[in-house]
């Protein structure tokens, strides 16, 4: 904090200064952004893809964003595009109905699977879960009604985004992982898995099922992540209608522990991807009058406690924050006051 304070004050004082002699401050160095995030990520030991770009300027932070890396549930932003279009299409509709069985409930984050079967829903009520909350009863609802994860895969290739992959549902990653402590569940069916509970597994399997990246949830760059928010922010990704339902949707996003964590007044819609302890990613539309800007920031392979990974991660947001804000913020030469 020490640090970030002494370079706040470095850049007021030159604004002041620059004011003073009736000129614009220069703007900070987008090198002095990558080195703060630098910084942070080698303080934390763990896997890092980053990519950030202004929505204003163009400027842009790549840190491994080519490199295709475990999602989690980020790749529900591939789902919900995926959904968007096909409604766009006509082949779905957000009010249409959808039933919760027993079968359709999923093990980790989420609401629906302690909730009673036969529940009643919409279209827009399992999309909002399954961003808002992660939830992976929904989002294997979802998965279901836009035909599987390999057309979310398609429909990422078609748009150009060569690093965005569906690799598998909830129920399938969940299998892979509970087989990782006992081989017996290898076979078992989404109610089986469900009524069965999770295994005993050991840290040490949770450990080896990790490293060995065998079978991820999904898989992409930072990169595309982040192309692909900024076709949501610009109403390029679906139709306008539905981009912007999508963007209110990720602004409804509750688990706000990093991106969202020290950033100031801005309209922040975002979505997480967490398997605790070895990932915590976030990726996220930051939007203000002074600044606008998406930022995808991916993790992996780290050992530690939790905590710190993601305040790793809402550092590196606020840095850019700090960065793009200042620079909106800044008078241009000629503008009216």
């Amino acid at each position: 904090m020490r640090k970030l304070a002494m370079t706040l004050a470095i850049l007021l004082a030159a604004a002041s200064s620059a004011a003073a002699q009736g000129t614009p401050a220069p703007p900070p160095s987008l090198h002095l952004l990558q080195n703060n995030i630098e910084r942070i990520t080698r303080g934390v030991n763990a896997d890092w893809g980053i990519y950030i770009q202004s929505l204003d300027t163009g400027e842009q932070i790549a840190i491994h964003a080519d490199k295709p890396m475990e999602t989690m549930s980020d790749i529900k932003l591939g789902l919900l595009v995926t959904a968007f279009r096909q409604i766009d299409a006509g082949k779905l509709s957000l009010d249409q109905p959808v039933t919760l069985t027993a079968a359709d409930k999923r093990w980790g984050t989420g609401v629906l699977r302690t909730l009673h079967a036969g529940l009643n829903l919409t279209l827009r009520d399992v999309l909002t879960l399954m961003v808002i909350q992660s939830d992976n009863s929904a989002t294997d609802l979802a998965y279901r009604l836009v035909g599987g994860p390999a057309v979310v895969t398609s429909t990422m290739r078609q748009m150009g985004f060569q690093h965005i992959t569906s690799e598998r549902t909830s129920f399938e990653w969940f299998r892979a992982l509970a087989t990782a402590g006992d081989p017996a569940y290898a076979n078992l069916s989404p109610g089986q898995l469900f009524a069965r509970g999770f295994p005993n597994i050991t840290d040490a399997e949770l450990d080896r099922f990790d490293a060995e990246d065998k079978t991820p949830f999904g898989l992409a760059s930072t990169r595309d992540i982040g192309r692909l928010l900024e076709e949501i922010a610009r109403g390029k990704a679906a139709s306008p209608a539905s981009c912007r339902e999508m963007l209110h949707i990720l602004r409804l996003q509750q688990m706000r522990t990093r991106i969202p964590k020290y950033i100031g007044d801005a309209e922040i819609g975002h979505k997480t991807g967490d398997f605790p302890p070895y990932i915590a990613n976030d990726a996220g539309i930051v939007q203000s009058p002074e600044a606008n800007f998406v930022i995808v920031v991916f993790d992996d392979h780290y050992h530690g406690i939790y905590a710190n990974l993601e305040d790793a991660v809402a550092r590196i947001a606020q840095q850019a924050w700090l960065y793009f804000s200042y620079r909106g913020a800044r008078p241009r030469a000629g503008a009216a006051r």
